[in-house]
């Protein structure tokens, strides 16, 4: 399975504004995306919908951040994009001490996406944590970009979470 997956998963290397990435392309699910160099990813079997998952590996003992994302796909039939997106916000108060903080739209490589920036405490560590999600709809299949860091660094990383957004292209 794992030579089948290598063989599924196309990698090159990017250089952009002084960050590397690799270009992960996920031929089964129909989409890519930009992973900064360095850091880890892959699928967890435990979490079907979830078709990447994605983190920075700490620099040292010290280093505690958590700066990480993932993709969701879940089918969505008879629905758009508008329609997904607004259930998706109906689950999101039930985090704890859930604050919505900004939304809009925007689009990346040609599609309409909804984003959005929500706080919220991490249920496991009851840490402040911010989320920002992206949200783009095709062929009856809600895609979702979630990418997670500690509140009090969110402002230092949402430049690079806006390079790995941009690049996220869903292919024919």
């Amino acid at each position: 399975m794992r030579h089948l997956l290598l063989v599924l998963f196309t990698v090159f290397i990017i250089q952009a504004s002084g960050q590397s990435f690799v270009t992960f392309k996920d031929t089964i699910n129909h989409f890519s995306i930009n992973i900064p160099t360095g850091w880890k990813y892959g699928v967890n079997k435990n979490y079907p919908a979830i078709k990447l998952l994605a983190y920075r590996t700490p620099l040292s003992k010290a280093d505690t951040s958590r700066d990480n994302f993932n993709i969701n796909i879940i089918e969505t039939p008879n629905k758009n994009l508008d329609k997904t997106f607004e259930d998706f916000l109906k689950y999101l108060p039930d985090a704890k001490n859930f604050k919505l903080i900004d939304r809009g739209d925007t689009t990346f490589n040609g599609k309409k996406f909804k984003r959005l920036i929500e706080t919220h405490k991490n249920e496991g560590s009851d840490i402040q944590m911010h989320n920002y999600d992206f949200v783009t709809f095709k062929d009856g299949k809600t895609y979702i970009l979630t990418m997670v860091t500690f509140s009090y660094a969110f402002d230092t990383v949402k430049p690079l979470f806006d390079k790995i957004a941009s690049s996220f292209i869903l292919l024919d």
